[in-house]
């Protein structure tokens, strides 16, 4: 994981810049300041490939709390135990 120095270095010109996947998967998670969430939507307006980046970490960030909820209720649901077993 890169240290916040080098997420600043990543979209110090946000026009120009493209986003690393560690800032795709940060703005997905929503862990940016809001500067840089408008930096990068800002960068998105230029960027076609930014942003299915983005769309793409979106999918996989949707797809894994998916996958953790269905666990998590699984978890929680009693089994049934079937009877003569």
């Amino acid at each position: 994981m890169a240290c916040g120095a080098q997420l600043e270095m990543a979209m110090a010109n946000p026009v120009e810049r493209h986003l690393d996947e560690e800032a795709a998967e940060k703005y997905s998670l929503g862990q940016l300041s809001a500067r840089k969430v408008v930096e990068i939507e800002t960068h998105f307006l230029v960027c076609e490939s930014c942003r299915q980046k983005v769309a793409a970490s979106d999918a996989y960030v949707a797809a894994m709390r998916n996958a953790a909820a269905k666990l998590r209720k699984k978890e929680q649901t009693p089994r049934r135990r079937v009877a003569g077993k």
